[in-house]
């Protein structure tokens, strides 16, 4: 990169969701992020801050909280900065570190834009993809939420499965759990099924899960609280079934202790939870050495947090299909340009172009904008 930072703006997004979106805490019907970009004298970076709705799990980082770290301590120590490499980005990064991990995303991976638009090199190349990688697809799985009946969940699967996912996860928990799996398998056959737990079990729940064990599931994802490694580690030693860690692969130190532990077998990388491409990348890197398979999960992120999920699954140890899917399968709307949309039935494309491969479509952040500041290297606020 040839200039350094000469202005930051976010702007904060609300995008209604296609229908309400079913967690551990409830419904959500709305979709908040902050659109982040970082303009240098080579180009406009985009990055996103999309915070996990309240609604679906239990979120560390608020809009607000994230809102004020880009403000008030992300924004005066990357205005005036440059950066060649993304091992620069990293150190940069670094200095932010007292701000929540979604704020933190939300200006690396605008910075990491920025470097590859400078480089003219796509995000996937700077991640290290292989060249016989660049160029290819990424296969998308689909996502379902809890549903009040068995009926209306394995609807929604039959209808979203029809446009060709890979696989499917669905979520459980205590009480509903073995009924939905068996359910799904008897209306669905071998898919390839995986289950979400939200960390809502225990050890004590060991019965439970040996008889999930027999439904032959790709992995059973983050089955107890994130801080219980002991608990996964103790599960995984029973199982046959992959454990797969997610709200628990929150840094690479928890991730090499799991590992050591033996506490899992897969890790869900999520460039929102982390603080963004650079530590999802230290952590896949990890997770190859010893032989821990990978994939990239969502909170989900609006099209240009999103599209930053496309580049990283592209990387060799990403060997799962993502829960990353086209725009449409999530929001009324979205404000990323081209359409986030699947290349094939199943298939996301990963953009060969410089950079995220992705721009904003003005009129849309025009549309759904709730507040926008402005920062730069003369003034503030």
């Amino acid at each position: 990169m040839s200039g350094p930072v000469e202005r930051m703006t976010l702007t904060h997004l609300q995008i209604p969701f296609k229908e309400s979106c079913r967690g551990v805490g409830g419904e959500a019907t709305i979709k908040d992020a902050i659109l982040v970009t970082v303009e240098t004298s080579d180009g406009l970076g985009l990055g996103e801050c999309s915070p996990t709705t309240a609604a679906l799990c239990e979120a560390s980082d608020t809009l607000e909280e994230c809102w004020s770290d880009l403000a008030d301590r992300i924004a005066p120590r990357l205005l005036g900065r440059s950066f060649a490499t993304v091992e620069e980005i990293s150190d940069l990064a670094v200095t932010w570190k007292s701000a929540h991990a979604s704020a933190i995303a939300g200006a690396e991976t605008a910075c990491w834009d920025a470097l590859g638009q400078a480089r003219r090199a796509p995000l996937a190349e700077m991640l290290g993809a292989s060249s016989d990688q660049l160029g290819l697809k990424v296969e998308a799985g689909l996502a379902v939420g809890l549903y009040p009946t068995v009926v209306e969940m394995l609807k929604a699967i039959e209808n979203h499965l029809a446009e060709g996912y890979r696989r499917l996860k669905i979520e459980i928990e205590p009480g509903r759990d073995v009924e939905l799996v068996h359910a799904v398998r008897q209306h669905f056959g071998d898919i390839p099924l995986m289950v979400d737990a939200r960390g809502a079990y225990t050890i004590a729940n060991l019965d439970v899960f040996r008889e999930l064990d027999e439904f032959d599931l790709l992995m059973i994802e983050q089955p107890m609280a994130d801080d219980d490694l002991t608990g996964s580690a103790a599960l995984q030693a029973e199982l046959a079934t992959p454990i797969c860690l997610d709200e628990s692969a929150s840094s690479l130190e928890l991730v090499g202790e799991a590992i050591e532990r033996a506490a899992c077998r897969i890790v869900s990388l999520k460039i929102q939870r982390v603080g963004g491409l650079g530590p999802a990348l230290a952590m896949h890197d990890l997770c190859y050495q010893h032989g821990i398979v990978c994939w990239v999960g969502t909170t989900p992120e609006l099209g240009i947090g999103q599209a930053h999920g496309i580049h990283l699954a592209a990387l060799g140890n990403c060997r799962y299909p993502t829960d990353i899917g086209p725009s449409v399968r999530w929001f009324i709307d979205d404000y990323v340009s081209p359409d986030l949309e699947m290349a094939a039935p199943g298939i996301l494309s990963v953009p060969s172009r410089p950079g995220l491969g992705y721009q904003m479509d003005h009129a849309k952040v025009r549309r759904y904008q709730v507040r926008q500041s402005e920062f730069t290297t003369r003034t503030s606020g």
